[in-house]
């Protein structure tokens, strides 16, 4: 899961030039202090699960069941409904994960189609220790479990294999259907490969496939979309999104706009939260670190770099844990339109506003949030904590 820097640490993942032309950056309009503010709404976290292994994720399927889907770093899924845990796992790929340092089950995704297309996505790190997206197939919208026998792979984005570190995994369905894959840079400290401003390989990416309807489409388990900025390209990997991406551990798609809100976890000096809204964008890494220079060497001619929608440094918090602008109904008039995220390092949980982020609560050890059906924020730690979120008015 997300840790900082280049420095060895058990758990998740988190791991100069004096100008540059501009012309060549993309300003974001907005800075964020480096610490706390006030706010009007303060956040606190209902603990409906303790005692698992560390967990990656909280999930929901669209398929109007009430379950949440818990994700267990060992290659594990488990069922939450009714305020209890199933006691059969929902999915158990254990055989199929390399678990350990940052590496493991790291999230998995509904086909957007649940109720009719009986499709779950998982995101890994293989035996061989690549970063790998495989499908399976339950056998009914309600089955109380998923075959791991159903299995098929769907890409494999290799991974040195000196580093247990930097492989991001998450998925997410677009608005329109396709699914976005994050991707880390490789691992070590200070992307040793430059994969991330390399066009030709897959890391240190956001990536976009068209897996619903690819066989009609492509004849293959996934196509590449059209709209993608290298799609017609030969030379330039053709799944790339978005490129210059240290280890985007956890980002999301604002259901309202279509949008991708990003938190790509730093080396040194910053964390950030990125805004994406259209194709090609890149994000900096390892030219930039969030707005500061962190290598000159890398840093092309011709690129226009986009900055992040919101950062902050190292003494407000060490490892940037994505969230979600929040869409639910039960908070809609304190929190409606805002970005709810953490940091897992120094727990605090944080609201992004047009005039910046604001401390509103904190989750010790947070590891990945995520949404019910409904849209209402759950989260789960690297202590094996499930926890629902209260929002108040101060």
């Amino acid at each position: 899961m997300p840790r900082t820097s280049g420095r060895a640490r058990a758990g998740f993942p988190r791991s100069s030039v004096r100008s540059i032309l501009a012309a060549l950056v993309l300003v974001s309009l907005l800075v964020v202090p480096a610490g706390p503010a006030s706010a009007a709404t303060s956040i606190t976290w209902d603990r409906k699960v303790s005692g698992l292994p560390p967990l990656t994720q909280v999930t929901s399927a669209p398929d109007g069941s009430s379950r949440l889907f818990v994700v267990e770093q060992q290659g594990v899924v488990r069922v939450y409904r009714s305020g209890g845990l199933q006691a059969k796992p929902y999915l158990d790929i254990r055989g199929r994960v390399r678990y350990g340092g940052e590496g493991g089950l790291l999230s998995i995704a509904f086909d957007p189609r649940f109720r009719t297309h009986h499709f779950v996505y998982a995101a890994y790190t293989d035996n061989s220790g690549d970063m790998r997206v495989a499908r399976f197939h339950a056998g009914s919208a309600t089955a109380l479990s998923v075959s791991s026998a159903t299995y098929r792979k769907v890409i494999t984005v290799s991974h040195p294999s000196q580093y247990t570190n930097h492989f991001a995994g998450q998925l997410v369905f677009g608005n329109s259907g396709n699914l976005y894959i994050s991707t880390g840079d490789g691992g070590g400290g200070g992307d040793p490969f430059d994969h991330g401003q390399d066009p030709t390989t897959m890391q240190g990416k956001i990536l976009r496939i068209q897996v619903i309807g690819a066989a009609a489409t492509c004849g293959r388990v996934y196509c590449i979309p059209a709209s993608n900025p290298f799609a017609h390209s030969t030379t330039k990997r053709r799944q790339i999104w978005a490129l210059g991406l240290r280890n985007a551990w956890r980002f999301s798609v604002d259901r309202g706009t279509g949008d991708l809100w990003i938190a790509d976890v730093g080396q040194d000096r910053r964390e950030e939260i990125d805004h994406v809204t259209s194709a090609g964008r890149n994000l900096g890494w390892s030219c930039y670190e969030a707005r500061l220079f962190y290598n000159s060497s890398r840093c092309r001619s011709g690129v226009t770099y986009t900055f992040p929608r919101w950062a902050y440094s190292h003494s407000y918090g060490e490892a940037a844990i994505g969230g979600f602008i929040y869409r639910g109904s039960r908070y809609a008039g304190l929190l409606g339109g805002s970005y709810i995220g953490g940091d897992e390092v120094s727990g605090k949980v944080f609201r992004g506003t047009p005039s910046g982020i604001h401390t509103v609560g904190s989750l010790p050890g947070v590891s990945s949030f995520g949404q019910t059906d409904g849209r209402e924020i759950w989260a789960v730690t690297v202590n094996g904590g499930l926890y629902r979120m209260v929002a108040h008015h101060t």
